[in-house]
């Protein structure tokens, strides 16, 4: 847990501060972030503002509580309150060599005789979603070319419907790029939230691209089986086309997947799971071309049946997981884990009406606490605004918490 109070605050409670540091200094214009656990000071960070700076003037942790991680989550506090407060610069002035030495682990350099970090995040997120996003498109022409090609030529129906499959993901991954460039756009006047949601629903129309994928492969496999069309024997070679494409689509699930769970991007998870329809897309016109070859012809438009199921339930899957985000479907388990964590970290003795909504990879979360009815304005402000910073230190994916303040019943 996480308090930020001003010198004011220090000098009323000076005694008590001096038990954790007996030179703690006092400047007036300062601010001072205390680290505590179960009530206990453990460290602090006195800081002072200049224009667009925080100048870091002293860095404590209790000698006893060295070594234990509090100094790591009060610097990693301090770097993100100095984001939120638009400070694009956090300078250390002092001349501690442990203190520059600890410092170093979190990014700060030396630079024209300053020690310093910047605090402006590098967007990681946007570059790895777009990496993969763009191989996703090369890959899946490439695949699309060889099997509608090598189909037409091997005379495997199958294989044809599976490389218009990979066709349709070129148009869902080229969706995903747009999703990624606009959700990546920062807050406005009109999308005070920002616009992360927009990978929600580019996830739905990946969802729609392999829904329709799914109808028209299986309309056409139907309407050959009711036709009884003729069916002519596939070329063996049409194999190996088929299991070049388990193997990359395989690949690219596994990938996608990593990636979209570590960024928290929906639309790139969808994408991972339609590549994983299509590995088993691949694999069952394995079996249809043996099929064909040895048994009869016929089962080569049966197994492209079959696979038009398999991937019309993926994109089913996807449409409703993705619309449950969109309708700020409630996380029981995390919702529980912020209660647990107000009532552990904390002496507020009642939160209710917790509510979250995600929104990319970011979590809007709102919720109300009692505080004695004595409590002051400026002392309330003061509780709820740690409360906030101190979630979002510790839950990386909440972005914004809204704390109303309810007065405690007697």
């Amino acid at each position: 847990m996480y308090n930020i109070v001003d010198a004011d605050d220090i000098k009323k409670d000076i005694t008590e501060y001096e038990k954790l540091d007996k030179t703690i200094p006092i400047f007036d214009d300062a601010e001072y972030i205390i680290a505590e656990c179960d009530g206990d000071k453990k460290g602090y960070i006195a800081v002072t503002e200049k224009g667009n700076k925080f100048i870091l003037e002293k860095l404590f942790i209790k000698k006893e509580e060295r070594y234990k991680a509090y100094g790591s989550k009060l610097v990693n506090f301090f770097i993100n309150y100095a984001r939120k407060s638009k400070k694009d610069v956090i300078i250390y002035e002092g001349e501690d060599k442990k203190i520059k030495s600890f410092l170093r682990k979190f990014g700060f350099k030396e630079i024209k005789g300053k020690f310093l970090i910047e605090t402006v995040e590098k967007d990681s997120r946007k570059k790895e979603g777009v990496f993969v996003a763009l191989g996703s498109v090369f890959l899946n022409i490439f695949l699309a070319g060889i099997k509608i090609f090598g189909g037409v030529k091997g005379k495997s129906n199958a294989l044809v419907a599976d490389g218009f499959n990979s066709l349709s993901d070129v148009v869902s991954s080229a969706a995903i790029l747009l999703g990624i460039h606009f959700s990546n756009m920062p807050e406005d006047e009109d999308h005070p939230y920002g616009h992360e949601k927009i990978e929600s629903i580019i996830g739905i129309m990946v969802g729609l691209f392999v829904v329709i994928t799914a109808f028209e492969i299986g309309r056409g496999a139907v309407t050959d089986l009711l036709k009884g069309v003729p069916k002519t024997m596939p070329s063996f070679s049409t194999i190996y086309l088929a299991l070049i494409s388990a193997a990359v689509k395989y690949g690219m699930y596994f990938y996608k997947m990593k990636v979209g769970k570590a960024t928290k991007n929906v639309a790139l998870i969808a994408d991972a799971r339609d590549s994983k329809s299509d590995v088993f897309s691949s694999l069952g016109v394995i079996i249809g071309i043996l099929l064909s070859i040895y048994v009869s012809p016929i089962f080569d438009t049966v197994v492209s049946l079959i696979v038009a199921a398999l991937i019309l339930k993926e994109g089913l899957s996807t449409i409703f997981e993705t619309s449950n985000i969109i309708l700020d479907k409630q996380e029981e388990d995390f919702i529980k884990e912020i209660e647990e964590y107000i009532y552990n970290n904390t002496d507020i003795k009642n939160v209710h009406e917790i509510y979250m909504r995600r929104s990319g990879d970011k979590i809007f979360l709102s919720f109300h606490i009692r505080l004695d009815k004595n409590t002051t304005v400026y002392k309330a402000h003061h509780i709820s605004d740690a409360l906030e910073q101190s979630i979002m230190m510790d839950f990386k994916e909440v972005k914004e918490v809204m704390i109303h303040i309810d007065y405690l019943m007697d």
